[in-house]
């Protein structure tokens, strides 16, 4: 560790206290403080260190894979306790680091210091409660390791409306009838609008993106039949007698399709 790693981390003056000296209440008359306070009121707004805790992020896992007592020796030699700043570094050192660790079940497990009701876990799920790079000391052997991150779970947002069976096909329900609908990309750089027969108006390369997530549009479109509904598992929410709608909605599509100027 580098000797200034405590000017390094704590490079920024400390932040609260008031706007300016005279704001603080040590140094107002008397006709300007409170008549009744309570005890704790007077220090509510205390002073806090702007510190940035990359650099030693990084230098812990730097020394992934030594013997914790020769990290914490060579730290123990630039963090001086008798320094604020830097006992102050030594506690967020301890917060990245769970040196009480032992073994249960063939897993590394260690006391949650940081909850209130000192609960044990296993160290694997560190990384799941904290923002910080965890890091734990192995019971065993006393090796410093560092809390694998769990992988982020995309968000699937569901459209029960919607299927996607290709990037240029896509199943869409329309008046309750399951259509298949033909998407097609705009050509060439700058082109003007098309008209969607999913949406039925024009729009833009930029509009697109919102429902179909990149530049295309429905230049074609189809009812499913039965075989293809029960090919996709998809259902009509329409009675079989009122498959004339459907077509009468064809009918329209493909007028507004040959006369888009009308709509």
């Amino acid at each position: 560790m580098r000797s200034d790693m405590h000017k390094v981390i704590v490079e920024e003056p400390r932040h609260g206290g008031g706007r300016s000296k005279q704001n603080r209440r040590a140094n107002l008359p008397d006709e300007f403080l409170p008549k009744k306070e309570g005890m704790r009121r007077a220090h509510a707004r205390r002073k806090w260190f702007g510190e940035h805790l990359g650099p030693l992020k990084r230098w812990l896992r730097s020394n992934v894979g030594r013997k914790w007592n020769d990290v914490y020796s060579e730290a123990a030699q630039v963090i001086k306790p008798n320094n604020v700043v830097a006992a102050h570094i030594r506690v967020h050192m301890f917060e990245m680091v769970q040196r009480h660790t032992f073994t249960r079940d063939g897993e590394v497990w260690c006391s949650n210091t940081r909850c209130w009701l000192n609960s044990e876990l296993p160290v694997v799920e560190l990384r799941a409660n904290s923002c910080w790079p965890m890091f734990y000391v192995h019971p065993e052997t006393g090796v410093l390791h560092e809390v694998p991150a769990k992988p982020k779970r995309r968000r699937v947002h569901e459209e029960p409306n919607r299927k996607w069976v290709s990037d240029n096909l896509l199943l869409q329900k329309l008046n309750g009838c399951w259509f298949a609908c033909y998407l097609q990309p705009f050509e060439g750089d700058g082109c003007g609008p098309a008209f969607d027969l999913v949406l039925h108006r024009l729009i833009s390369p930029w509009d697109s993106h919102s429902p179909y997530r990149r530049a295309v549009y429905c230049h074609r479109k189809r009812q499913l039949s039965r075989r293809e509904l029960n090919q996709h598992g998809l259902k009509n929410d329409v009675m079989v007698s009122s498959k004339h709608e459907c077509r009468v909605q064809q009918d329209c599509d493909r007028a507004v399709l040959l006369n888009p100027a009308r709509n």
